[in-house]
Parts: structure tokens; sequence; C-alpha cells
């Protein structure tokens, strides 16, 4: 990760997991993180959703496994990452 917006993203995980940045990458998943539990999924949801000043579909939320796939998203929505 490199841009403005990807290092957001990497503070954005690491914050809500309790994990350091340096853990983050496009493949960090749900099972390798125990903090990563429904409410932690809803956080990282929530938090995303403020940073970047999107809404992210139900649909999208429940498709997301790992970072990459939130990355996936973002660009779906229109945020440049």
């Amino acid at each position: 990760m490199s841009s403005q917006s990807e290092n957001r993203l990497k503070e954005i995980v690491a914050k809500v997991f309790l994990i350091d940045e340096n853990e983050v990458d496009d493949k960090l998943s749900r099972k390798d993180v125990e903090e990563w539990d429904s409410m932690g999924h809803l956080m990282l949801i929530s938090e995303v959703e403020a940073a970047y000043g999107v809404f992210v579909p139900d649909e999208d939320i429940t498709g997301i496994k790992t970072v990459g796939d939130v990355k996936k998203v973002l660009r779906k929505l229109g945020v440049p990452i």
C-alpha cells in the first residue's frame, strides 16, 4: 500500500483491530485477526464510511473478507485507492 488513501485505510484497520500497521496488507483476512468478529466488522465499515464519506451497501458489507476486499468496495464506490 502506498497512496494516501491506502495509508489511511491501513491506519483504520490497525486502529479498529488493535494491530500494528505493518501487519496490514491486502491479504489480511477475518480469519487472521481475532478482533475481526461481527462487531469488529461493523466497526471497520463504520470507520471506513466516515473516513471516506461513502455508504457501503449491505451486499458489499457481507462480501468483505479481506483488506483487499475493502479496497475493491471503495473503488466501486468511486474512492481512488
